[in-house]
């Protein structure tokens, strides 16, 4: 938050333009300490009314090999913060006729619980199913939400909840399973693995040809990046988890998440009409201050200004974006 902030006032007070020295000069000196052979690394693009007015670089994609971190570094998001890649495919699907927001769940899977009749697509997409989370069962059975869960546990979890956390859409949980259920139903409604639907449908229309939905963690990604963790002292940071609630990881890049951002903004976009669609009946989580959307949107009230942010429910942003000043910062 605090670059946006920085970022805001130097938009109020200098002119953004392509050689603009002064604002290249101020990242330099905000990102000094991370301008090392020992730190992780970091990439960051300013765009004015949809324009590059700075992209800079610091930092490294590998500590131990001293490979650079750049534009072009694939980097792996994982879980609720590439929630918003996979609920814009759901728009897509829904525009599509494959689906609908209104479709029981039971209609994909007929063998979850009789409780969950009235459960919907748009109660997957708003953590207010009542299914139990996979992740916290995996915590209170085995104290590792790390361990793998196969599709089929996945299932059987589901299909033998005896009751539900709360009344089906009446209520809020924070619930990974409701999206690992989604994933499933978005691939029976497709025909299609997900990623592939997704490489078809989002990443190679939008030109995001880095871009891909990571469901095989053997898979060979060129350029990317390793993980870290600490202060100062750095060690990677390997703990992956492996379910049907976490197989919709997103891999991209700065260069693709700056198309991605101009396609958010270009009204006529699919991208665009995709989120209008989303955010017609969608529920902000109701234990979070700010406006956020269990699909991964946050939006903030600031002197006046909305700021727009994607990320997961920890906050950590990848695309920040003031419209009203024709602003977006990609981290």
């Amino acid at each position: 938050m605090r670059l946006c902030i920085v970022l805001f006032v130097f938009a109020y007070q200098n002119a953004f333009t392509q050689t603009n020295p002064g604002l290249a000069n101020y990242l330099d000196s905000l990102f000094k300490p991370y301008n090392s052979f020992s730190s992780p690394g970091i990439a960051i693009t300013v765009l004015q009314n949809g324009k590059p007015v700075a992209k800079k670089t610091y930092g490294m994609a590998v500590i131990e090999h001293k490979i650079p971190f750049t534009h072009q570094s694939a980097l792996r998001f994982e879980y609720s913060h590439t929630r918003e890649f996979m609920a814009v495919a759901l728009a897509v699907m829904e525009s599509e006729g494959l689906l609908s927001f209104n479709d029981k769940v039971r209609k994909y899977f007929p063998q979850l619980p009789g409780w969950s009749e009235p459960v919907t697509i748009r109660d997957l997409l708003n953590h207010s199913s009542g299914f139990d989370d996979e992740w916290g069962t995996l915590l209170l059975t085995q104290a590792a939400m790390s361990n793998r869960l196969d599709k089929e546990q996945f299932l059987n979890l589901l299909y033998n909840q005896p009751a539900p956390q709360f009344e089906p859409g009446k209520g809020y949980m924070y619930c990974n399973s409701d999206f690992g259920l989604l994933r499933l139903i978005m691939e029976k409604a497709s025909g299609k693995n997900l990623a592939a639907y997704m490489k078809e449908k989002i990443f190679s229309p939008l030109q995001m040809n880095a871009s891909l939905m990571n469901d095989d963690l053997r898979s060979i990604i060129p350029g990317l990046v390793n993980h870290y963790e600490g202060q100062n002292s750095y060690r990677r940071y390997d703990k992956i988890k492996v379910s049907p609630a976490s197989n919709y990881r997103i891999v991209s890049t700065a260069d693709d998440l700056e198309k991605w951002t101009i396609a958010c903004n270009d009204k006529n976009s699919f991208v665009a009409k995709a989120f209008e669609r989303l955010l017609k009946d969608a529920r902000p989580i109701p234990v979070i201050k700010e406006k956020h959307y269990a699909f991964g949107i946050e939006m903030k009230e600031r002197n006046s200004h909305t700021i727009i942010q994607h990320n997961g429910v920890n906050e950590i942003t990848y695309i920040r974006s003031i419209p009203s000043l024709n602003l977006d910062i990609i981290t």
